[in-house]
């Protein structure tokens, strides 16, 4: 495939799935919008690295290219956390400049959900961030290689837990 149409199918790829790689950006920013712009940087980074070794012809629908994009943002965002230059201290949040991103979303709600999923593992916070993209739990199972009793199964505990956490 020549690069030029390697680039165009790419661009096309990222424009598809915006709302799931911003979504997940944004939940790990901390509301600061230079690092939300780092993280995405980094995602398209991993998914750039992946398209071009991989390419979109190995994926069977578009929920497939959905949990395989989803997949690739999150695990991109997690190795940037890790490095030793990531800024664990952050002081000023500029909550203000991600206004446009949240659409009809209150600032009140984000710091609610970010205060929820500092509480939460690992594993938690994949299916919630699963859950707040609307994924079946076809898709859900999938994408953890669980069966989908299992998916409703920890869904279900997740939201107990949840609503446990927000009556405290």
């Amino acid at each position: 495939m020549p690069v030029q149409q390697q680039e165009i199918e790419f661009s096309n790829l990222l424009e598809r799935h915006n709302q799931t790689i911003n979504s997940i950006c944004i939940r790990y920013c901390g509301g600061d919008a230079f690092y939300f712009d780092e993280l995405r940087q980094e995602c398209a980074m991993a998914i750039w690295t992946e398209f071009s070794r991989y390419g979109c012809n190995r994926l069977r629908s578009s929920r497939a290219e959905a949990t395989w994009i989803q997949q690739i943002s999150y695990h991109a965002v997690v190795n940037y956390q890790r490095k030793p230059y990531h800024p664990k201290n952050q002081s000023a949040c500029d909550t203000d400049s991600l206004v446009h991103l949240t659409d009809s979303q209150s600032l009140d709600d984000w710091h609610l959900l970010d205060d929820l999923t500092a509480q939460l593992n690992n594993r938690e916070r994949i299916l919630l961030d699963h859950y707040l993209l609307g994924d079946s739990y076809a898709t859900i199972a999938h994408s953890e290689g669980i069966t989908e009793a299992n998916a409703r199964q920890r869904m279900s505990r997740l939201i107990k837990k949840l609503k446990m956490l927000i009556h405290k």
